[in-house]
């Protein structure tokens, strides 16, 4: 039987996007997603063609920021790196990406819609950390590791071995006692994991704040989370058969899909390469087409296949849990036929949660149920915009406006 579904799984998939994106041209066809006055000032036709190649550092550079690259090496051998726009003696902000992204999300929306610009331009030192399998951080110390062994990590390991390995590396170059830190999606699902795992880093930590928090997912509108998470077991195997154990803008299943959905029509055909878009969800009225190439220029950054199957799991499951191995490997690992629970009261520093009305994956009711098992969630903030998605805390043109001035005025506040 698992045979078959994985036989049957591909066509299955690309007709369920498919769907989801034809339903979206539908409802957008009338949409001007011209580009927008308020982004001119720093993005021409011919930045906007330079921006989509460029690297987080050049990015940075080219706007004229300072920006420095560091390195950390995890217990378990990852070559972890960190971008830093350094103000020295400044408070610094750990910036942490979501699934399949990378530090460049928090700038290639230029220095006015660029978190990362922002706070800097406010008087903080900003880090942004890159976690492991993206493409900033694909070293491990083991020489010859394949690709089995070096994507065999899931958001657990995230939280439980990259973050606390960032944050120690910025309280030591900075002497701070206390960072803030500011995850979007999979930034605080890990942030999370963290505090469950390790609650000890949780002091390290004046206040966290969350765009987009996904932990549970009982109420994910994703069709293709959805659509994953029935498949349970056989997931992994699919996963695999069509992309390895990694999950990229190379890899098959992103390729699959640019072939069958591409051709459809020059809506779709914008966006059919972005992988994540599909997973997470989009907003036509917040997107500016213009921008385009440089937002597909800087998604599908590198994931591990059981990442997604993690999340899939959380969906089916209707629990923050660890990974589930099976019955037999899951007596072994935790003695016990279902994974533990995550322990969300050992979160102890204030947390802020940001959220839309209409992300696919961090629902209004998921978000009560996570705020409900915090200690000390000092606001949960509805973004005022009903139509707010998922991708639209990095890309929305006005998520300046919309969300990241409350985000400075909790930074400045904390």
């Amino acid at each position: 039987m698992r045979i078959a579904y994985c036989n049957v799984l591909p066509a299955l998939l690309i007709l369920q996007v498919t769907f989801i994106l034809v339903k979206c041209t539908d409802i957008s066809a009338n949409l001007n997603i011209n580009l927008d006055f308020s982004l001119q000032k720093f993005f021409t036709q011919a930045d906007i063609e330079i921006d989509a190649k460029l690297k987080t550092v050049e990015l940075i550079k080219k706007y004229k920021y300072p920006v420095e690259t560091h390195f950390v090496i995890t217990k378990d051998g990852y070559k972890l790196c960190m971008h830093r726009m350094p103000r020295p003696g400044a408070q610094p902000v750990l910036l942490v990406h979501g699934l399949m992204s990378s530090s460049a999300s928090w700038v290639i929306m230029g220095p006015t819609n660029g978190l990362a610009y922002i706070l800097f331009q406010k008087g903080y030192d900003v880090w942004m950390l890159n976690t492991r399998g993206n493409i900033y951080s694909k070293e491990h110390t083991k020489r010859g590791i394949s690709d089995k062994d070096f994507y065999d990590f899931s958001f657990h390991e995230i939280g439980t071995i990259d973050l606390p390995s960032a944050i120690d590396l910025v309280l030591e170059k900075t002497k701070f006692q206390q960072i803030q830190y500011i995850g979007h999606s999979q930034g605080s699902t890990a942030f999370f994991v963290m505090c469950s795992e390790h609650p000890e880093y949780s002091v390290k930590v004046k206040i966290m704040q969350a765009l987009s928090p996904t932990t549970f997912m009982e109420k994910t509108r994703s069709a293709v989370l959805k659509f994953m998470s029935f498949f349970k077991g056989a997931l992994s195997t699919l996963l695999v058969k069509l992309g390895g154990y990694i999950i990229s803008a190379t890899s098959e299943l992103i390729q699959k899909f640019r072939h069958h959905i591409c051709p459809a029509s020059e809506l779709t055909s914008q966006i059919c390469g972005t992988f994540d878009f599909v997973l997470c969800g989009f907003n036509w009225n917040t997107f500016n087409r213009t921008l385009t190439p440089i937002v597909i220029g800087h998604v599908s950054q590198g994931a591990s296949t059981m990442q997604i199957h993690h999340y899939a799991q959380l969906h089916k499951e209707l629990h923050f849990r660890r990974f589930d191995h099976g019955p037999t490997k899951n007596l072994i690992r935790y003695k016990s036929l279902k994974p533990p629970s995550y322990n969300l009261s050992q979160t102890q520093c204030k947390v802020v949660l940001h959220h839309g009305g209409n992300d696919w994956l961090a629902s209004g009711s998921d978000v009560i149920n996570l705020q409900k098992r915090l200690p000390n969630c000092i606001e949960s903030r509805k973004v005022e915009l009903e139509s707010f998605t998922h991708f639209d805390f990095i890309i929305s043109k006005d998520v300046a406006s919309l969300v990241y001035n409350r985000v400075i005025d909790l930074v400045v506040t904390n």
